[in-house]
């Protein structure tokens, strides 16, 4: 592990607004070997102080570590229960293993939680908002992942303001290709593949063609894998 990696983390995850800040979910235990970002626009479940505990268990959860794993831990702040959105998300994660791939981080454009995506625009949570871009911009540029996948529209409008470079339309019927476009940052040249919303209720809009497409999606995902 990068003790100077971690210690950035455990900076930008310290307590705002009572929550700690959720830079990630993954089941590796080194985020820095991520292949893949599966990119939301902000997280609903709050991870917060009374129900995480210590900065100490919310680092060694997000590095999988000293008994503490992501997952578990979500479970538990959620008393045992996922988000609707969870198992949609998941479905995309399984078929990106099946495919052999395994180093995945789902993360989000603003790493910081609200009820609503709408939420970000109140008073109160305008330093929870910088925050949260700030942790995005410092994952990307530490990892630099080959891939990154953006879900929903209004990810991909927060993304493109974000990045300040102009991503394709989202797919929009069955008979759509997987969407993808290449991005430059220097050396670092991402390839980013656009789907529709993988969070509830958006996801039930495109559910009879979404097994289809997301199994295209991951074929194509370690196609350029492979070419990288």
């Amino acid at each position: 592990m990068n003790t100077s990696f971690e210690n950035l983390i455990k900076q930008l995850t310290l307590p705002h607004n009572g929550q700690y800040p959720r830079p990630w979910m993954t089941r590796m235990r080194d985020p820095q070997n991520a292949k893949v970002f599966i990119i939301g626009k902000n997280q609903a479940t709050p991870f917060t102080i009374e129900k995480v505990g210590s900065h100490e268990r919310h680092i060694d959860a997000l590095f999988n570590r000293n008994g503490e794993t992501c997952d578990e831990l979500y479970h538990a702040v959620r008393d045992g229960k996922s988000s609707r959105s969870r198992p949609v998300i998941e479905t995309l994660t399984t078929r990106l293993a099946q495919q052999g791939i395994h180093e995945v981080l789902e993360t989000n454009v603003i790493c910081y939680s609200t009820p609503m995506s709408r939420d970000l625009a109140q008073e109160v949570h305008a330093g929870g908002t910088k925050r949260g871009e700030e942790i995005f911009h410092t994952l990307l540029k530490v990892i630099q992942p080959p891939i990154l996948i953006a879900h929903g529209q209004s990810v991909r409008t927060a993304l493109e303001q974000s990045l300040g470079q102009p991503l394709p339309r989202l797919p929009e019927n069955p008979t759509s290709d997987v969407v993808s476009t290449e991005l430059h940052f220097g050396n670092y040249r991402p390839v980013v593949m656009v789907i529709p919303s993988l969070a509830m209720p958006q996801a039930n809009k495109w559910a009879s063609w979404r097994p289809a497409h997301l199994d295209s999606l991951a074929e194509k995902v370690a196609r350029v894998l492979d070419a990288f």
